[in-house]
């Protein structure tokens, strides 16, 4: 009777190259987060083939809501009564992280309802901005997330939460996008949850269009559930500091716009240490 040799050791060899393969292409695409602080993680990922202009880079802020808290702050409320910039505001507050909030009217009054620590700052809700970023809730366990106001009411959040920034909603949990396609380019900040309830601050270093950036963080690896726009353009921004970690992006990819961080913010959100 003929025996069939079977090179085992040959299976497994080339098995284990073609795991290790596998492994090395996976985590080419992986997010490698770096802990800069109990309950914050930081990372960048690459924004090809979407990016427009200037740097392809993200910055990528992963928060633990029940490990820090988030403020929201506006400059009506600071003794000064100056719109600041990031690194100002960081300063200010001595906060681990501070973004840009969402958008505002020539005169800075912020376009929808905004709430510091339970005040109103502003009290109308704009008809067309479908999401929020809440946190510190009146009842229960220190928590922040992004509501989508077509399942929540903008009445009933403002009854729960006492820091409120109203903004648009750039993609749903069904993974409906709720923007435009337009080809209008700019920098981006995005308030997006990921499956596990954390907050994810993403910000583009280089210009997208709304529609080619949500289609980026839904394809990309961040396990994204949902996401809200935060304001675009020159006040897209994100400042980091935590210990000797330092990080920041001021929206700021063409020649004419102003020096980093010099672009005055009304409004703003810090990630505060608990």
């Amino acid at each position: 009777m003929a025996s069939h040799y079977v090179p085992v050791g040959r299976i497994a060899a080339a098995l284990a190259v073609a795991v290790a393969i596998w492994a090395v292409a996976r985590g080419a695409h992986e997010p490698r987060w770096r802990s800069i602080s109990p309950g914050v993680e930081f990372t960048i990922l690459r924004g090809e083939p979407y990016c427009r202009h200037g740097s392809a880079d993200i910055a990528v802020l992963r928060v633990d809501p029940a490990r820090v808290g988030l403020r929201v702050l506006h400059f009506t409320r600071q003794p000064d009564h100056r719109p600041l910039s990031l690194p100002e505001w960081q300063k200010r507050v001595q906060a681990l992280a501070v973004f840009n909030a969402g958008q505002y009217y020539p005169d800075l009054s912020y376009m929808g309802m905004l709430v510091s620590g339970g005040e109103v700052v502003s009290s109308r809700p704009h008809p067309s901005f479908r999401a929020a970023l809440v946190a510190a809730p009146d009842r229960g366990p220190q928590d922040a997330k992004v509501l989508d106001l077509d399942q929540v009411p903008l009445d009933r959040a403002r009854d729960e939460w006492r820091e409120i920034a109203q903004s648009f909603m750039l993609f749903d949990e069904q993974g409906r996008r709720r923007v435009k396609k337009t080809e209008q380019v700019a920098a981006r900040t995005v308030v997006a949850q990921d499956r596990r309830g954390h907050l994810l601050v993403v910000t583009s270093e280089g210009g997208y269009t709304l529609w080619d950036f949500a289609e980026l963080l839904q394809k990309g690896p961040l396990q994204l559930s949902h996401a809200m726009s935060m304001d675009g353009g020159h006040e897209a921004g994100l400042c980091v500091v935590a210990g000797r970690f330092r990080y920041g992006t001021f929206g700021r990819w063409t020649d004419n716009h102003p020096p980093d961080g010099a672009v005055p913010l009304p409004a703003v959100v810090a990630v505060m240490p608990r």
